[in-house]
């Protein structure tokens, strides 16, 4: 099977302590191959960002005693913002703090089973963003998450997971709820880390939409974090809508205004915001998601 995705953006940015940026990317063209292969499910995947191609997912996964075993390279389950797929999130990518604390792409093997309404994750990889790495860089992790699913409309979430870096070695986890009703859908997750050998950093992000019709959304996003040795925090809200043109057109306008500083110490990769030394700073966004 052949899949993929084409994300195409406008971004105004001003605000702050900043000078205004502005301008179109394509922020992500992503092409994967999937299928089965002598009973072993597969999938490779490679993605234009920028001026660069690199691979994302590469791996293989079967079932072995009542066990899913997945080996390569991909995105282990710890934090629920960070997914292998962005165009399945409701605001079309990551938000500052899944870039931040979130898994990314690793290389390793990972473990999984159901066990009625629970769902058991373990894993064993080269540690968070460690994709396209080489053997030899001694780095490695591993990671443990649990998710509770009585049923279609609520999930409930809790993860652990223990790094070890030529840099640094730490510890991070995570707790996170979703539920969905009557055209709403609500997302909660909170992450913290011991960076620096304390456990003054950590996060919340909360997230909510409501389907107005079969082809309009409107959304709502707040993010809330703590960084050791930050005089501020960090605080940005984002309201948006979406317009389905079809199950795999979507276009996105959102606007967002951070509440206070945003400093360096935040992934911003390709976000569209800057890191500021006062508040103020905004940021409209448009773009335009073709699925395939």
């Amino acid at each position: 099977d052949v899949s993929g995705f084409l994300q195409f953006r406008y971004l105004y940015n001003d605000g702050g302590s900043d000078a205004v940026t502005r301008g179109f990317d394509v922020e992500r063209a992503r092409i994967q191959f999937s299928g089965k292969a002598y009973d072993f499910d597969y999938a490779v995947s490679g993605q234009w960002s920028d001026t660069e191609f690199v691979l994302k997912d590469a791996f293989l996964s079967g079932n072995f005693g009542g066990f899913d075993v997945k080996a390569g390279q991909f995105v282990t389950k710890f934090f629920d913002g960070y997914v292998s797929d962005p165009t399945t999130l409701v605001y079309g990518d990551y938000s500052i703090i899944a870039l931040t604390y979130g898994q990314g792409y690793s290389q390793g093997v990972e473990v999984s089973r159901e066990f009625d309404v629970f769902n058991v994750y373990a894993s064993y990889n080269d540690g968070f963003n460690t994709d396209n790495s080489t053997f030899g860089d001694n780095d490695y992790g591993f990671s443990a998450r649990v998710e509770f699913d009585p049923c279609d409309y609520f999930t409930v979430g809790a993860a652990f997971a223990r790094q070890n870096t030529v840099v640094d070695d730490y510890d991070s986890y995570t707790v996170d709820a979703t539920a969905k009703f009557w055209g709403f859908d609500f997302n909660a997750a909170y992450v913290a880390a011991n960076w620096n050998d304390n456990w003054n950093n950590y996060a919340l992000v909360g997230t909510a939409s409501y389907d107005l019709d079969d082809q309009m959304q409107v959304f709502g996003q707040y993010e809330y974090g703590v960084l050791d040795g930050v005089s501020d925090n960090l605080s940005v809200g984002t309201v948006g809508v979406n317009y389905l043109f079809n199950p795999n057109v979507r276009w996105s306008n959102s606007f967002g205004y951070a509440f206070g500083a945003i400093d360096g110490g935040y992934n911003l990769t390709d976000t569209g915001w800057e890191t500021s030394a006062s508040n103020g700073q905004y940021l409209i966004r448009s773009m335009v998601q073709i699925t395939f």
